[in-house]
């Protein structure tokens, strides 16, 4: 089994890489910036299986084209693809290197341009799954798709909500996408673990309560780890797809989170923005999107493959 994780250097991806380590045979393919960081961690933990280091820096586009072109060179199929790494932006206004917000870039737009670099390999495995970190903190989004990434007014708080609901809709759009394949598309909320970045999102006028709700609500990085471990690699999600999870279980979502037009919306600013568009399936599979088609855009490259 071949794994492709990102944002398992830090925070509850470092559980969530061990405990797959610990419970499954598999090669192990990370995605990461920090490469000292990254030797540090296996140095302190030694993996059991064979592990390796991809230099990518998931703000960047251009990065993630380097990335996935190395896995294509050096893999022949990908079982199972991670969507982890995410980021709490600072109080003002950051921008990437293809000067996108660095919250969208990261949390949303890496995902879907690093998914859909890897399609051909998921699509040569027997039963691909793609996992996507999500949040409980998608309801209290505050979309305004005039300007998804806030640029006009930007909060930080927002932009994390927004891109938590963006995980969400990515999600199902995928999952609509791709229902012909054999490939499984779901998401999650691990709960509020205890990371770096939940400190910083801690409400400042409220440090004071932070080591409080620290030792007594948040959950240990192992427990947030449980729901992406069991959706990468149990049985029991076999078949399903466009779901979101808690605890191991489907769970509801927000209003917001069900919209098809918000859905659709949401996939034509990623075209925009990444200037990529997913590949148009091959007309020997039958397929129905009922999200309605979105391939095409003039912006978008050509398809260079079909599943």
């Amino acid at each position: 089994m071949k794994i492709v994780i990102s944002g398992a250097t830090s925070g509850f991806g470092v559980a969530w890489l061990r405990e797959l380590d610990d419970t499954q045979q598999a090669e192990f393919f990370v995605l990461a910036r920090d490469r000292q960081k990254f030797d540090a961690l296996v140095a302190q933990h030694p993996l059991k299986n064979p592990v390796h280091f991809i230099c990518c820096d998931l703000s960047s586009l251009a990065s993630i084209e380097r990335a996935s072109g190395v896995l294509r060179q050096t893999v022949e199929s990908v079982d199972v693809l991670i969507n982890n790494a995410g980021v709490y932006a600072k109080d003002a206004l950051e921008l990437s290197s293809d000067n996108i917000e660095m919250t969208f870039a990261v949390n949303q737009l890496a995902p879907y341009y690093l998914t859909g670099k890897l399609l051909p390999l998921l699509c040569q495995s027997a039963q691909p799954r793609i996992v996507n970190t999500a949040s409980f903190r998608h309801s209290d989004a505050k979309l305004n798709t005039s300007d998804i990434e806030l640029i006009s007014q930007f909060n930080a708080e927002n932009a994390y909500c927004n891109s938590k609901l963006f995980t969400i809709l990515f999600t199902r759009y995928l999952a609509e996408l791709l229902k012909d394949t054999t490939i499984s598309v779901n998401c999650f909320d691990p709960g509020m673990v205890d990371t770096p970045m939940l400190r910083q999102a801690f409400p400042k006028s409220l440090l004071f309560l932070y080591p409080l709700v620290r030792r007594l609500i948040a959950r240990s990085c192992e427990k947030g780890a449980q729901t992406g471990v069991f959706l990468s690699i149990a049985d029991a999600c076999d078949g399903v797809t466009g779901q979101y999870f808690k605890d191991k279980k489907v769970k509801k979502t927000s209003k917001q989170a069900y919209s098809k037009a918000l859905a659709r919306w949401l996939w034509r600013e990623c075209e925009r923005l990444s200037g990529y568009c997913y590949p148009t399936l091959s007309p020997q599979i039958p397929h129905s999107n009922t999200f309605g088609d979105v391939t095409g855009h003039k912006k978008c490259p050509p398809s260079r493959w079909a599943i």
